[in-house]
């Protein structure tokens, strides 16, 4: 069989160019590395959703669950837990992936920037107890975390635990958070305690992490913090191995595409956080049917393209 398109990922995004591609009759596949829903499902099933128009007071996990049940009722087919290894252009496009082979008349990068996370490269750092997501702050109630970094990942982290009852201290190595000014509040009015201009110097522990060396940057003054767990929260080197290897030319975390969404390569578009410098789901949803209908126009030439 030939795919008019395959998705590659589930987030917003893919779901988003998944329903318009039903509805524009294209024969499509979704294929996911994880479990349908991105973000929402993998680093905030816990977090509430404020920033898709309708969808108020629910969890992300509620999100996801009904955006993807949505995708599937229309007819879309997803394979989840199935990692793309490769894309080969032709006269079609190959896709391996972990268990098959694919083939397709256009394809749509859909996967996010979260690929590998970023270490910081200090001693202890393989601890056990030493994670870089927070899949339920619950767990850790009672419990005295750091969290590591000063984006909204981190703040929203931070925040989690400390809503469910952590102790909570979070360490960024400059004087001002990156994050949103309703996270800054959050934070500000929290009981997370905020080591500004502080980095890891080291973790310690006989096997499980039991306490963290942190240093000043600004006075070289050095602290230790008993600890039970710790976050790291500095980012992620994006999954980009496909796309670098077709040539498709990335800057920072971004692949570059045109105003249509297709990247320097004819027949490959990309959609959602990988083209976005705006992290959210409206922006995700907006890029991920522009895509698709990019990917109609380039198939199908309509004529009021």
């Amino acid at each position: 069989m030939v795919y008019d398109v395959i998705i590659i990922g589930a987030g917003p995004a893919g779901l988003a160019a998944a329903l318009d591609a039903e509805y524009l009759k294209l024969k499509t596949l979704i294929l996911e590395a994880g479990k349908a829903g991105g973000a929402l499902i993998q680093s905030y099933p816990w977090k509430g959703v404020d920033s898709y128009l309708g969808f108020k007071d629910m969890k992300g996990k509620e999100v996801a669950d009904r955006v993807v049940s949505h995708a599937k009722s229309m007819g879309a087919e997803i394979h989840e837990m199935e990692t793309v290894l490769e894309v080969k252009r032709g006269k079609t496009f190959r896709v391996k992936t972990d268990k098959n082979e694919y083939e397709a008349r256009a394809v749509i990068f859909a996967t996010g920037i979260r690929g590998v996370p970023r270490k910081l490269s200090v001693e202890g750092e393989s601890l056990d107890g030493i994670v870089h997501s927070v899949s339920d702050p619950k767990k850790f109630k009672g419990k005295k975390v750091l969290v590591v970094g000063g984006g909204d990942f981190a703040a929203d982290c931070a925040l989690g635990l400390d809503g469910a009852g952590a102790r909570v201290w979070m360490a960024h190595r400059k004087d001002k958070l990156r994050a949103t000014d309703d996270n800054r509040e959050k934070i500000a009015k929290s009981g997370i305690k905020m080591l500004w201009n502080h980095e890891v110097e080291k973790f310690s522990g006989g096997g499980k992490l039991e306490s963290a060396t942190l240093f000043n940057n600004k006075t070289d003054e050095k602290m230790s913090l008993n600890l039970d767990a710790a976050v790291i929260c500095i980012g992620s080197i994006p999954a980009a191995d496909c796309l670098q290897k077709l040539g498709i030319k990335i800057e920072k975390v971004c692949v570059e595409v045109d105003k249509e969404g297709m990247t320097s390569i004819p027949g490959i578009f990309a959609a959602g956080d990988i083209v976005t410098d705006i992290k959210r789901i409206p922006q995700a949803l907006a890029t991920g049917e522009k895509a698709v209908y990019s990917a109609y126009k380039y198939l199908k030439n309509p004529y009021w393209k």
